[in-house]
């Protein structure tokens, strides 16, 4: 496990965050011995219980690069199920079901691998070998006349280094010491049920049956339902013992419903109308299923002022986004490559030369806001577009599948993207009766 102590302050890189964004910087500085800490405001690394799977893929090679090689090459005990071979048909490919008719509606080739892991155990994963300073939750931020930073506490603690990097997550605190308190708030999708739920079959018979139509992962829609089914669970060979994700999406008011009975049977209500094997997914959800219909939101990214090389951010907090089109954690990887590569260089070369490496940074920020803004972009529209039957062929998955978003013609296409979003919201909006 690395240790931090006997590098003089002032050198270190303070990470705020320890979820797979700031784990994963961690580790490429660690490599290249890089001095660092890395903070985080839960507790302990098993307090966050809630569990859900997540989809790798354009990002893979930056993660490669990033950890230790004897750590990738373990990268198989994060997958929901580690027996498959997910370089083979189906599993590189993104599959999506009529949920009228159980016809194949679409299959997009993924370019490169995917892989689907679970998010507990990748975490769980990449914590190895980083020494996390639990229970520091950040208050404040202090630029010092030297060029360094301080990083102030709740517990009390103070840590300075040579530059803080806001990896902690779509509420990030380091983002709303960078921005006024509206520019750094996440905004909610409005007139969007979203619900996560995990369950275990509990049968053997039901739970191969459940993977009948693809091993690994799927996704239904249907006029009234999105839905997306993924095994979670199978270290097993008895199926009786495997649990599964079940993502389901629709337009409407979260507050129609006031109680988890009611949300259960709306839930179960229109699972019902979708074509086997999802139908009986929900069959097997029991009564005592507490089903929250999450709020989803996103934070439109915007270029930060880095105070002179001395602050980033990276991950959900320089891009929340809404999950339809499985691109966060990735464009998150991403950031954590281009960042650690360009401390690397600056280290490879003087370590005096902060002026140059303040640009860097600021060239990093220019990056990110760009690439972030336009894939959160996509992402809410695609939110609204997967939950209209009338225009889902015409939303960004259809168009991109599961590939990084186009930039390049960002600034020419951009008056037409937010008029074709602005009539999406209008259409969306009347649907669901807002």
């Amino acid at each position: 496990m690395a240790s931090n102590t006997e590098v003089k302050d002032g050198a270190r890189v303070l990470i705020i965050g320890a979820g797979v964004t700031g784990l994963a910087i961690a580790h490429g500085l660690q490599k290249a011995n890089i001095p660092y800490a890395i903070f985080d405001h839960e507790p302990n690394a098993s307090c966050r219980p809630r569990e859900w799977t997540m989809g790798l893929h354009w990002s893979l090679p930056f993660l490669e690069s990033l950890l230790p090689n004897d750590l990738f090459s373990r990268i198989q005990e994060a997958y929901v199920d580690p027996s498959l071979d997910w370089e083979q048909p189906p599993l590189n490919f993104m599959r999506m079901y009529n949920g009228l008719n159980g016809e194949i509606m679409r299959e997009f080739p993924v370019k490169g691998k995917i892989v689907r892991v679970s998010r507990r155990k990748l975490r769980a994963l990449v914590a190895e070998g980083i020494d996390v300073k639990y229970n520091h939750s950040l208050t404040d931020v202090q630029y010092n006349n030297d060029n360094t930073v301080t990083a102030t506490f709740a517990n009390g603690a103070a840590e300075t280094g040579s530059l803080v990097v806001g990896a902690d997550g779509p509420r990030s605190a380091v983002r709303k010491l960078l921005f006024s308190e509206a520019d750094a708030a996440v905004k909610p999708l409005e007139n969007v049920i979203h619900t996560n739920v995990t369950f275990r079959p509990g049968d053997k018979e039901k739970a191969l049956f459940l993977r009948s139509q693809h091993p690994a992962w799927s996704v239904c829609l249907h006029p009234d339902l999105f839905c997306l089914l993924s095994i979670l669970q199978s270290d097993s060979q008895d199926p009786s013992t495997w649990s599964f994700q079940l993502i389901s999406g629709w337009l409407g008011s979260r507050t129609s419903f006031s109680d988890p009975s009611s949300r259960l049977a709306e839930l179960k209500r229109r699972g019902n109308l979708l074509c086997e094997p999802f139908k009986s997914a929900y069959d097997c959800l029991g009564n005592e299923l507490d089903v929250r219909f999450e709020e989803l939101n996103l934070w439109e990214t915007k270029e930060w002022d880095c105070r002179d090389g001395r602050v980033v951010l990276a991950g959900d907090a320089a891009h929340a986004m809404p999950p339809h089109r499985g691109q966060g954690l990735n464009h998150a990887i991403q950031d954590a490559y281009n960042l650690v590569n360009i401390l690397i260089n600056h280290h490879k070369t003087s370590s005096s030369a902060t002026s140059n490496l303040a640009s860097q940074l600021q060239s990093y920020a220019q990056e990110v806001s760009v690439r972030g803004a336009e894939e959160v972009r996509l992402s809410k529209q695609n939110a609204y577009m997967v939950l209209d039957w009338k225009v889902l062929e015409q939303s960004p998955v259809f168009k991109h599948a599961l590939d990084r978003s186009p930039v390049d013609d960002t600034k020419r296409a951009e008056s037409e993207n937010q008029e074709e979003e602005k009539e999406v919201t209008r259409e969306v909006t009347a649907t669901a009766g807002a």
